[in-house]
């Protein structure tokens, strides 16, 4: 019975040190993601803004000169 109970006690042990790792790498990679999509939406901004800019901008302006 001392043997199955130590055996069962270090596997327990292992298992709850495996979850705990992968929690940790699961919050990890969820904080990688909500800064990807952050990044990606302010390219997005920026890029929507040059767009934006440059349709209403001064290629307008220019146009009129031809």
């Amino acid at each position: 019975m001392t043997v199955l109970a130590i055996f069962l006690l270090i596997i327990g042990t292992l298992l709850v040190l495996i979850g705990a790792l992968l929690i940790l790498i699961g919050t990890f990679l969820i904080a990688v993601g909500v800064a990807l999509t952050l990044i990606g939406l302010a390219l997005i901004a920026v890029g929507t803004f040059l767009l934006v800019r440059r349709l209403l901008g001064r290629d307008r302006e220019r146009s009129h000169f031809w």
